[in-house]
């Protein structure tokens, strides 16, 4: 009776080893990679897009055609770095130890490797190079890409190429218009997520809806296809939007738009532009924020913009936004008139809106210098400064908390 074993030759052995390879390698590289957000093109707002997603805490996929071998940093952006800019820099100080002065050459190829190094340690990012995109289609809730022998499937779509090349693939044509309707007399100022290339106009923003395509979940790396508007700054506040929706299971039209902008002010962006006000100003994030909510506002002056935080404010000056955030408020106005409002006026507004007792005042001056990081001095008396009235009312009235729609609107 023969042996029901099979008997294997030395080459026998070695063939099927090899077979046995060639198909884990198949099961490994056909896989299906499903993360929250897909960024295609290693731009600088497409790069910035990626990581920024990452950072806030959703798996995150960047496909790198090869740009990211020819990557770019502006002279704007190196001459007034914040967020992932300023993150940028830092890296390649910490690499060469010492400071990167402004003549100092940054050629692509050392950006690319920068960049690459950087890359591989972010978590939540996994990067493919050097490949390209065969296929793209919505395939229900989710976009579906194929590359190589890999399918991705993810819940919000980045286009971070040149010249919009995925949005053509997909049916999407035109561009965006970011500087339309940004003066103080639209509201659009209320949702921007970063600050324009150029501006002539007050406030300098960027609304949110510039990244938004028509298509859900489909969100462009920059407001405008044109190459100068591919900024980290933009490509930052592109991850935060993709972000938000793939963490919240949700889509680019019900966007939360404070949340968005509180993430990216978290992450240190700009998202509204003051020639006086420095990032690394203690009272900044309340600069932001009050200016976004339109209580308080810049002015043009020598070409810039000022917040003028040192100077006074009259009642008249706050009258209209702050009864249009609480109505309440109207009554006292009627009561109060002053070219220059005093810290018990401002604390009066307050303790009447917010419906706050005489301890207000007590729990002011105890955290004016720690809490509130007011320079000056506490005293009830004297005229308030445009600084200080930023961070009171901020504080505890926190008008910022209220959302508004993607036009700027307040929601109720």
């Amino acid at each position: 009776m023969t042996s029901l074993k099979m008997m294997h030759t030395p080459l026998q052995k070695k063939c099927l080893s090899i077979l046995l390879l060639l198909f884990i390698q198949a099961i490994v590289y056909s896989q299906t990679l499903k993360p929250g957000v897909l960024v295609v093109g290693a731009s600088p707002s497409g790069i910035a897009a990626a990581i920024q997603a990452a950072h806030s805490g959703v798996k995150t996929v960047l496909i790198d055609e090869g740009a990211i071998a020819s990557i770019e940093l502006s002279q704007e952006e190196r001459e007034n770095p914040y967020g992932i800019t300023k993150e940028l820099l830092s890296k390649i100080e910490a690499l060469q130890k010492y400071p990167v002065k402004s003549s100092q050459t940054l050629s692509p190829e050392y950006l690319g490797t920068i960049f690459k190094g950087w890359t591989d340690t972010v978590k939540n990012l996994t990067v493919i190079r050097n490949t390209g995109i065969s296929s793209v289609k919505k395939a229900g809730k989710n976009w579906e890409i194929q590359i190589r022998n890999n399918t991705i499937k993810a819940d919000v779509l980045v286009d971070g190429t040149s010249g919009r090349r995925i949005a053509g693939l997909v049916g999407l044509t035109g561009t965006s218009k970011p500087t339309d309707s940004l003066t103080y007399a639209h509201q659009l100022y209320r949702t921007s997520v970063t600050i324009p290339v150029v501006s002539t106009t007050v406030p300098a923003t960027v609304p949110l809806k510039a990244f938004l395509s028509t298509i859900k979940n489909f969100i462009y790396a920059s407001p405008d296809a044109d190459v100068k508007w591919q900024t980290y700054a933009a490509g930052q506040a592109a991850g935060a939007i993709a972000a938000y929706c793939a963490f919240f299971k949700t889509t680019t039209d019900k966007v939360n738009v404070r949340l968005i902008q509180s993430e990216l002010m978290t992450y240190k962006s700009r998202l509204i532009e003051f020639a006086d006000i420095a990032m690394v100003d203690s009272n900044a994030q309340a600069f932001q924020q009050m200016a976004l909510t339109g209580i308080i506002k810049g002015k043009q002056l020598n070409g810039g913009i000022y917040l003028q935080p040192d100077s006074s404010i009259s009642t008249e000056d706050i009258r209209v936004p702050v009864k249009e955030y609480y109505s309440r408020s109207q009554i006292w106005f009627l009561d109060n008139k002053s070219d220059k409002m005093t810290l018990e006026q401002l604390l009066s507004l307050i303790k009447f809106t917010a419906q706050r007792g005489a301890e207000l005042d007590r729990e002011v001056e105890k955290g004016w210098k720690v809490s509130l990081k007011l320079p000056d001095r506490f005293d009830l008396k004297r005229t308030v400064t445009r600084r200080e009235f930023a961070v009171l009312f901020n504080s505890y009235l926190r008008p910022f908390d209220v959302s508004v729609d993607l036009n700027g609107r307040l929601k109720r």
